[in-house]
């Protein structure tokens, strides 16, 4: 049976208006995108929910489908880090870490070494990385620094298109 023009794109806009909502709202059901993978909702009570919301709803007014938010195994990356969320995207996937508001990443340097066919990064600066800190990758990673996050994306336009996104807030 074929779906006329005008009742598909009413679904698929309802389906949309009922994503955004549970993303927007931060509400702690399990969103469509987290569940595909399997992968667990980012719960209320994680210290860096109030911060993963509010990139999700600036995605959001940027035009992003943010369809799953996850938690992180970067959480601790860094001294006095309040948490980390993996995201799934229309524009793709990432992670965002994130320091309390008063800190920033400004300080941060990111150190991109080649070993081989694997990329290898260090940090130096503040906030101060804890010791045993090395991502070994094997691909490239593209960082962005904006006030207490910092976006690790895998996609250069990803994390381009994140970047626009958080400069226009």
């Amino acid at each position: 049976m074929k779906m006329e023009r005008p009742f598909l794109f009413a679904a698929m806009s309802l389906i949309l208006v009922a994503l955004l909502g549970v993303v927007a709202a931060g509400g702690s059901k399990q969103l469509a995108g987290c569940s595909d993978v399997n992968w667990p909702t980012l719960p209320e009570s994680d210290s860096a929910y109030p911060d993963a919301m509010d990139l999700a709803q600036t995605l959001i007014n940027h035009r992003f489908i943010v369809t799953c938010i996850s938690p992180s195994k970067m959480t601790g990356t860094f001294e006095g880090q309040t948490g980390a969320a993996v995201y799934r995207t229309n524009q793709g996937g990432f992670e965002a870490l994130f320091l309390p508001k008063t800190q920033t990443f400004d300080k941060l340097r990111v150190i991109e070494r080649r070993d081989g066919r694997r990329y290898r990064y260090s940090f130096e600066g503040r906030p101060k990385p804890w010791p045993a800190n090395l991502i070994d990758s094997a691909y490239r990673l593209y960082f962005v620094k904006r006030d207490n996050e910092l976006i690790v994306a895998q996609d250069r336009q990803v994390a381009a298109r994140i970047k626009a996104a958080i400069e226009r807030r």
